[in-house]
C-alpha cells in the first residue's frame, strides 16, 4: 500500500526558478486523499510566450498571487517528509531547488521517483497505455493526478499496454496566435451600430481564444466599427485576452496605464457577451 506525494511544476520561462504553478496530489495507502493546485507569481512576473502557450498561464493570472517563498512554508513539510513522484522528476526537483536558491532558502534533500524513468513513455503515452484519463495536459494538478494514478498502477504490477497508445499530431504551441492581417486591419466606420462600445476604438487581441478563432473574432469587432491593431500602444482602448496572452503585450499595458492611458483588458467570456 503506497503512500507518497505526486507533484508537477509549470514554469513561466526557461529559468527553472520561475515556478508559476504547482500541482500536489497526496496518496495514502494507494488512495488519493487530497489534491491542491497553487498558482505562484514567478520572479518579476515574467513569462515567455512559448511557456504561456504550453500551459495557458500568463502574467495577468499571477500578478496578485504569492511568490514561491511565501507559499514554501505551507508545502515544505509535505514535500520533505514524503517520497515524491513526478513524471520527468529531474525537471520538477530542479525547479524546486532553483526556486529555493533564488529566494535564499535552505534546500533540503528530496526523496523521489520518476514515472518517466520507469517506462520511457511520455505522460500522454503512459496515460493511454495504462488507460488513465488525462483531462488537461500541462495543467500542473491534472498532470500530477495522472502521475499519481500511473505510479499506483505500475507499482501494483500493471504493465503499460503499448498497443493502446494513440498517435498524436505534433503540438503547435502557437496555434491561435496567428497575426491578424489584410482588410481586417482597416476599420469600417460606416457600420450600423455607431453606439457600440467598440465603435472607433482601438482593439488588440492576444492569446488563444477557446470558442472562436482570432480571425472570426476580428471580423465581429470590425463589424462593430472597431479599429484593430496588432500591437499595444498608448492609444489602445481594449485588449481581448485568451490563453497564453503575450507577455510583452501584458507588460506594455501596465506601463502605458501607469503613465496615464486607460487600456481595458477583456477576457474571452466578457468579450463574447459584449459582442
Amino acid at each position: 500500500m503506497l503512500t507518497f506525494i505526486a507533484i508537477d511544476i509549470e514554469t513561466a520561462n526557461p529559468n527553472p526558478a520561475s515556478i508559476c504553478q504547482i500541482g500536489i496530489v497526496k496518496v495514502q495507502n494507494s488512495t488519493i486523499v487530497s489534491k491542491n493546485s497553487i498558482l505562484i507569481q514567478p520572479p518579476q512576473n515574467e513569462y515567455s510566450a512559448r511557456h504561456s502557450c504550453i500551459h495557458g498561464i500568463h502574467a495577468l493570472m499571477t500578478r496578485d498571487k504569492p511568490y514561491f517563498y511565501e507559499i514554501w512554508e505551507t508545502i515544505k513539510e509535505d514535500l520533505t517528509t514524503h517520497t515524491l513522484v513526478a513524471h520527468n522528476a529531474s525537471f520538477d526537483i530542479s525547479s524546486l531547488k532553483s526556486a529555493l536558491t533564488h529566494y535564499n532558502l535552505e534546500t533540503p534533500e528530496f526523496t523521489y521517483h520518476c514515472t518517466y524513468h520507469l517506462t520511457n513513455l511520455k505522460l500522454t503515452e503512459l496515460c493511454d497505455a495504462l488507460e488513465i484519463g488525462l483531462e488537461n495536459h500541462h495543467n500542473a494538478l491534472s498532470d500530477a493526478q495522472a502521475c499519481a494514478e500511473a505510479y499506483i498502477k505500475l507499482k501494483s504490477g500493471i504493465k503499460p499496454n503499448h498497443k493502446l497508445i494513440k498517435t498524436r499530431k505534433t503540438e503547435n504551441n502557437f496555434a491561435g496566435h496567428e497575426r491578424i492581417t489584410g482588410d481586417l486591419l482597416q476599420p469600417d466606420l460606416d457600420c450600423e451600430d455607431k453606439n457600440h462600445q467598440f465603435y472607433n476604438k482601438k482593439i488588440v487581441f492576444t492569446g488563444v481564444l477557446d470558442k472562436i478563432s482570432r480571425d472570426d473574432a476580428a471580423k465581429l469587432v470590425k463589424a462593430k466599427g472597431a479599429d484593430i491593431d496588432t500591437g499595444i500602444s498608448k492609444r489602445t482602448d481594449f485588449v481581448i485576452t485568451g490563453h497564453g496572452a503575450g507577455p510583452s503585450k501584458l507588460k506594455k499595458i501596465d506601463e502605458y496605464n501607469a503613465s496615464g492611458s486607460n487600456i481595458k483588458i477583456i477576457n474571452e467570456e466578457e468579450f463574447l457577451k459584449i459582442i
